[in-house]
C-alpha cells in the first residue's frame, strides 16, 4: 500500500520502535502543515492510506473527493476533522482506536506542568534571568488550595490525583454520570456551577470538543473567578466562548491562564492577544508529544493499516461502508 503521512513535524514517526510495523509498505511522510487544497490533493493523489497527527489536518468532502484512490484513514482518538459522512457515501474506511481506559499521561503531566508554572511564574522568571535581572514578583502556594476539574474523563481523573499528592482540595464538575465516578472515586462534586468557578483556586478543562460542549465555558463562568485563580485549557479552545479568555484576563479574573490550545492551529503569530499576554503561560500544543506517547499512540495507528491490508479493518468508525469499501484500483 502507498501510505502517507503528513504534519509529523519532527519527522518523528520514523524514528520510533512501532515504525517497523509499515515495514513492506511504500510510506511517504510530510513533515510541513499545509490547507490548500490543490496542495494535498497533490500530495496524496497516490495514497491508499493516510496517517493523520491527530487534528492536524481535517480531511473533508471537498478534498475526499479528489482523492479517488484513498481508501483507508488511520488515525487514534477523537475524530471532528474528518467527514465521516463522506468517507462512508466514498468507500473510504476510517480507523481510529478509542483507547478506552487508558488515558493520556502525558497530557496529565503537561496540564500539572502548566499549572505549576503558572503559579510560580516561571517563564517570566526565566525572562527577567535572560534580560540580566534576578527575581520578579512573587508566586503562589498550590499546597491547601483548590483544585476544579471541569469534566472527569480518564485524564481529569488522573490531574485530581496529581493535585491530591500536592495537598490540594479537589472540586468536580461535570455531566451528572461523570459526577457519580467521581463520587466513586472519593472526590468531591461541586454543589452548583457558579460555586465551582466561585471557590477554585485553579480550574482545568478536561472534555472533549462536541456540539455539546463548545462554549460550554462562558465569560459569565469566567468572571466568577478570583482575581488569583489560574484557568488551564489542555484540552481544547472551543470549549471557551471565542474571545471570552483573552477578555476575562484582561478584566482581572482569572488572573492567570496556562494554555496548549487554541482557536487557529498552527498559531505563529506572536502578536496574538492571548500568547502575547504577561499573566499566560503557553506551549503549542505538545500535551501528547512524548517520544513515548507517539509510540503507544501509532503503533496502534499502524496496527489499523496492516489489519485492513490484511482483510480485516479494526477500530471502524463508519461500519456502514463495510458493504461497499473501494477497491485496490479506487473504483
Amino acid at each position: 500500500m502507498n501510505i502517507a503521512v503528513l504534519d509529523d513535524y519532527f519527522d518523528t514517526l520514523r524514528t520510533l520502535p512501532c515504525f517497523r510495523k509499515l515495514d513492506g509498505h511504500k510510506v511517504t511522510v510530510w513533515n510541513d502543515h499545509v490547507d490548500d487544497l490543490d496542495v494535498l490533493a497533490r500530495r496524496l493523489a497516490d495514497a491508499d492510506a493516510v496517517v493523520l497527527i491527530r487534528e492536524r489536518t481535517a480531511l473533508r468532502a471537498p478534498l475526499l473527493e479528489r482523492l479517488p484512490r484513498l481508501r483507508l484513514i488511520s488515525q487514534r482518538s477523537v475524530y471532528p476533522h474528518i467527514d465521516i459522512d463522506a468517507c462512508t457515501r466514498l468507500g473510504i474506511v476510517v480507523s481510529s482506536d478509542q483507547h478506552p481506559g487508558t488515558p493520556s499521561y502525558a497530557a496529565a503531566e503537561l496540564t500539572w506542568a502548566l499549572l505549576l508554572s503558572a503559579a510560580r511564574q516561571l517563564p517570566q522568571q526565566m525572562a527577567s534571568l535572560q534580560r540580566g535581572n534576578w527575581q520578579t514578583g512573587v508566586g503562589s502556594t498550590l499546597r491547601g488550595k483548590t483544585l476544579g476539574i471541569y469534566g472527569y474523563g480518564r485524564i481529569g481523573a488522573t490531574v485530581a490525583g496529581y493535585g491530591e499528592a500536592f495537598g490540594m482540595k479537589v472540586l468536580v464538575w461535570a455531566r451528572p454520570d461523570s459526577l457519580q465516578r467521581a463520587l466513586a472515586d472519593g472526590r468531591q462534586p461541586a454543589p452548583d456551577r457558579d460555586t465551582f468557578f466561585r471557590e477554585c483556586d485553579a480550574i482545568s478543562l478536561h472534555m472533549r470538543l462536541v456540539p455539546a460542549t463548545r462554549g460550554i465555558v462562558r465569560r459569565e463562568d469566567l468572571a466568577l473567578m478570583k482575581p488569583g485563580a489560574i484557568l488551564v485549557n489542555t484540552s481544547r479552545a472551543g470549549l471557551i466562548e471565542p474571545g471570552a479568555l483573552v477578555q476575562a484576563l484582561q478584566a482581572g479574573r482569572p488572573g492567570m491562564a496556562a494554555v496548549d490550545v487554541y482557536e487557529t492551529e498552527p498559531l505563529t503569530d506572536p502578536a496574538d492577544p492571548l500568547i502575547s499576554m504577561p499573566n499566560v503561560v503557553c506551549t503549542p500544543h505538545i500535551g501528547y508529544v512524548t517520544r513515548e506517547e507517539y509510540d503507544l499512540q501509532f503503533s496502534d495507528v499502524f496496527d489499523q493499516i496492516t489489519a485492513f491490508a490484511d482483510g480485516h479493518p479494526i477500530n471502524v468508525v463508519n461500519p456502514d461502508v463495510l458493504g461497499h469499501m473501494r477497491s485496490i484500483a479506487g473504483s
